[in-house]
């Protein structure tokens, strides 16, 4: 994977969890909030995260000619650190190759903030 689709696909991905939680919590919080009621925010705080992500990419070992097939992001938890999930036949047909960065960022959000419509 390339750099660029690294942070491409990272970026897409924080944007969307944040919009996803925006609407889904609009009546507890304001989260990244420019205004509330047509007020300006003057005081935030910040939720802040400090993930370990994997990216895997894999390729076909039978056709040389189509290697790295895009790559997949995901998050590292205890689970994805000692188990794999593909099978047998998926790792005799297939070469992968993991690895692990770490991302740091944080949201702004308003607490005593409700957004309302």
């Amino acid at each position: 994977m390339k750099l660029s689709e690294l942070i491409e696909q990272t970026l897409s991905e924080i944007a969307n969890g944040i919009e996803n939680a925006k609407t889904s919590s609009n009546h507890l919080i304001a989260i990244s909030p420019h205004s509330i009621d047509g007020k300006p925010v003057s005081e935030m705080s910040y939720i802040e995260f400090d993930v370990s992500i994997a990216v895997t990419e894999k390729s076909d070992s039978s056709s040389s000619s189509e290697r790295g097939g895009g790559g997949e992001i995901k998050v590292l938890s205890i689970a994805g650190l000692n188990g794999k999930s593909s099978s047998r036949d998926d790792e005799a047909n297939s070469i992968s190759s993991q690895l692990t960065h770490r991302i740091s960022f944080k949201v702004p959000v308003c607490m005593s903030g409700k957004v309302l419509n």
